[in-house]
């Protein structure tokens, strides 16, 4: 029984001791030095400078060698080195030794056997991974990969299997999508194929010409019966869309790159543990902002010198967007140069951060200055259109689904009256689709989408045109949380307008109840939910630079200046700021703020902007020593991961001209969740595809965040929290849907599901309530019918009479 005993002791300790090693704690120096050796080698390894990466992940693990994060990626190194397979096993084994079960680095080593013809090996790696993660996107389409090319019946069962998981885990992804119709169609599981080729009719972007007709011929097929002759037909459907921007996008998702060894760097330390401080929170030191503006391809645009002395007349404005559907986020600017009395535009394409402008061959050929941009899906195909304003009247340019954009002639009739400084598209009526608000230097302009490409103004009808003043901004929200997106206007004279929406299409002006009265010369809005306590908050600049105020949501919709910025506002107060923005720099899971414009002292050119650090209580320190010096003054800010390291990033264009692109190095330390929400485009009109104006919370342990969807992708900030328990989305229609347990670091495509909900009739029968049938309308709100005439039918959204 000693015997016994003692080797269970002896057993016990082990393995405390090896769980205590796989957490090091270790000092803030020491943990500054990692992050700068991470970060140099990632950016490295981007830039393909193999060497170099090497040396900085060999530095790293010199002072961390209990930290598997410096083999892992030494191995991922050597790995794309051409022949060094040896190498990148020796490392990948080595990192191994200290986290056996991390799934993206088995899933390396997987790759070396395979490339180094050792299959079954790599086979059995991948295949213990998921008894630990079972659903490991990377592991599970790799085996799926194994699996097909085999082409026995019980592997392809299995490669179905996985490829389910996948679909369920990535609802949006074309790729696994298609895959799994031809797997379910070759092991004649017809039903099912069905509702998968439902899945994509409804929920993906609108087909390209010429693979519809091939679409519904094997949908006809499946739906006859005729199962085996519906396979020829879904293989053309799915060789077809080889060559979308959507299904590229896939498959970078499923191998985690789109170089032809699938492979993902390790961003996040694995065993590494900063010592607690006892401190509320900190500037985080490991966090940086880089300028990467050479490197990424935007300096093609030439300074305009003619307004570095006038910082009053903005020469550059810019949108983001993901307009080609690739999952990179892409950039339009507009540059208009005084001295030439010329405008010109730069479309540029993101692939995986190098920044290429296409602009020749992109359709936007109109003239004059324009004033403000911005992407959004107005005709809900599900690609993101253009719209501009314009001195020559605004310009509304349709996405064609290939790269391009053609003009919509039914726009020049879109704001035509005054100059516009600003604008919004979301769901105003809450009729499915975006409508259009039109800040302008006179009266407002409200422009109802009409579902069918065009648009009518009912600015007047609907309360909204306010006096005739110019307006600096708008933003939306649903600020009283009562399931509609109301307004909020900034007026040049400080008039300011909250509008209050009453739904079908009329709004109200209650401004004065909700405490939205400023007394400074207003400049821009930003908003943003920085307190965590589940409610919109403003932040409004000061054109003047004196009276910065930062209100806070009671919760009610109605607002008051939260004292709690005063000291971070004594920081601000130099700051002649035209714009500014709310975002996530570090992922702790709290909303910072970046603001810009032009300093007092305009000799001191580094001070157009203040980065104010969020500790996680609601206030805010100054953290500008954090960004580059000399960035000038600057006139637009906006936020996006344009790497996809997830991490947000800065964009910013000045005085000048020209644009700037600061990396995030630091801040993908924590881990994130990305959130896309993928409306039905057919079938129901309740919501627009982007999900624009919807609601979505999150939930992690004792962290809670909220946003109010303004842009396709919302970015959630998880800290060390290894996932979420809850992603809840209300959607702009007001149906709840939750997900739960989702994994961290990963982009979450939430695609809306029809509630289905059969009323029962019960009747009084003198003594008591007896069943006496369910109610079925004819009209299941979407519900596809079948093929009819050759066409895709879907119940109509409105319900009719039942008599019974």
């Amino acid at each position: 029984v000693d015997t016994l005993m003692r080797k269970f002791l002896l057993v016990f300790f082990l393995f405390l001791f090896i769980g205590c090693e796989r957490h090091i704690a270790i000092d803030r120096e020491t943990f500054e030095q990692m992050v700068s050796h991470r970060s140099l080698g990632l950016a490295y390894l981007e830039e393909e400078r193999y060497s170099a990466a090497a040396e900085e992940f060999r530095n790293l693990i010199t002072i961390a060698p209990k930290e598997p994060l410096g083999y892992a990626n030494l191995g991922l190194t050597y790995l794309r080195m051409s022949d060094e397979f040896e190498n990148a096993e020796k490392w990948l084994q080595k990192a191994l030794v200290i986290e056996p079960d991390h799934p993206e680095i088995r899933f390396l080593l997987a790759k070396v056997y395979e490339l180094t013809d050792r299959e079954p090996l790599a086979i059995n790696t991948l295949e213990k991974t998921l008894s630990k993660h079972p659903n490991h996107i990377l592991t599970l389409y790799q085996l799926v990969q194994f699996y097909t090319h085999k082409q026995t019946p019980i592997l392809l069962t299995k490669a179905e299997e996985y490829l389910t998981k996948i679909v369920n885990s990535l609802p949006a992804n074309l790729v696994a999508q298609l895959k799994l119709i031809e797997l379910l169609i070759k092991n004649g599981k017809p039903s099912n194929a069905i509702h998968y080729m439902e899945t994509i009719r409804q929920v993906l972007p609108q087909l390209p010409e010429g693979s519809l007709d091939t679409f519904q011929n094997s949908l006809e097929l499946l739906y006859n019966g005729n199962t085996e002759k519906s396979y020829v037909p879904a293989l053309m459907f799915h060789n077809l869309m080889k060559s979308t921007s959507y299904y590229k996008a896939g498959i970078t998702e499923l191998r985690g790159t789109d170089s032809p060894i699938a492979s993902v760097p390790i961003y996040r330390f694995i065993s590494t543990v900063l010592p607690a401080s006892d401190e509320l929170a900190q500037i985080p030191n490991i966090l940086t902002f880089t300028t990467v503006t050479d490197v990424s391809g935007l300096t093609i645009i030439p300074p305009d010198d003619s307004f570095d002395k006038n910082d009053n007349n903005v020469s550059i404005i810019f949108t983001l967007g993901d307009y080609d559907a690739d999952g990179d986020q892409d950039l339009l600017v507009s540059t208009w140069f005084a001295n030439m009395n010329t405008n010109r535009h730069y479309l540029f394409t993101n692939d995986h951060g190098l920044f290429s402008d296409i602009a020749t061959a992109s359709g936007i050929t109109h003239s004059a200055r324009d004033l403000f941009a911005l992407f959004a899906d107005y005709d809900n195909d599900g690609y993101l259109d253009l719209f501009l304003t314009n001195t020559n009247g605004n310009k509304l340019y349709k996405n064609s689904g290939d790269g391009s954009f053609h003009p919509v002639s039914t726009a020049m009739d879109i704001g035509i009256d005054f100059k516009s400084a600003a604008a919004v598209f979301a769901d105003l009526d809450l009729e499915g689709d975006l409508d259009l608000f039109i800040a302008t230097e006179s009266e407002n302009q409200l422009y109802r989408n009409n579902s069918d490409g065009t648009f009518t103004e009912i600015g007047k009808n609907a309360n909204v045109t306010g006096a005739s003043v110019p307006t600096r901004d708008v933003v939306f929200g649903d600020f009283d949380d009562d399931g509609d997106i109301d307004l909020f206007v900034l007026n040049q004279d400080g008039s300011n307008q909250y509008y209050d929406n009453l739904r079908q299409g009329y709004f109200r002006d209650i401004t004065k109840n909700t405490g939205l009265v400023t007394n400074n010369t207003p400049g821009s809005l930003a908003t943003g939910d920085y307190n965590n306590d589940g409610s919109l908050d403003l932040f409004v600049t000061d054109l003047a630079g004196k009276n910065h105020i930062l209100f806070r949501n009671r919760g009610d919709g109605t607002f008051e200046p939260d004292t709690r910025f005063n000291i971070a506002l004594q920081t601000i107060e130099q700051i002649h700021a035209k714009d500014a923005i709310f975002f996530d720099a570090d992922n702790d899971g709290f909303l910072d703020l970046l603001i810009t414009g032009s300093d007092k002292n305009k000799l001191q050119q580094g001070s157009g902007v203040r980065f104010l650090y969020n500790n996680g209580s609601g206030e805010f320190l100054n953290a500008s020593s954090l960004l580059p010096e000399n960035l000038g003054s600057i006139s637009q800010v906006d936020v996006a991961d344009y790497d996809n390291d997830g991490d947000l990033d800065i964009f910013m264009s000045n005085s000048r001209g020209e644009i700037h692109l600061l990396r995030n190095d630091g801040g993908n330390l924590n881990n994130y969740l990305k959130i896309r929400l993928a409306g039905l485009r057919t079938g129901s009109s309740k919501n627009n595809y982007f999900g624009i104006g919807s609601k979505v919370e999150v939930k992690a342990g004792d962290l809670y965040q909220m946003r109010c969807m303004s842009q396709p992708t919302a970015h959630f900030g998880l800290g060390n929290k290894d996932g979420a328990d809850v992603v809840r989305v209300l959607w702009s229609n007001g149906v709840p849907q939750n997900r739960l347990n989702p994994e961290r670091n990963q982009t979450l495509v939430e695609t809306q599901i029809l509630k289905g909900s059969c009323p029962y009739l019960y009747a009084w029968n003198g003594s008591e309530y007896t069943f006496v049938t369910d109610v079925l309308w004819p009209s299941a709100l979407g519900m596809p019918l079948g093929i009819m005439a050759g066409e895709p039918l879907y119940a109509f959204p409105n319900s009719t009479d039942e008599y019974l």
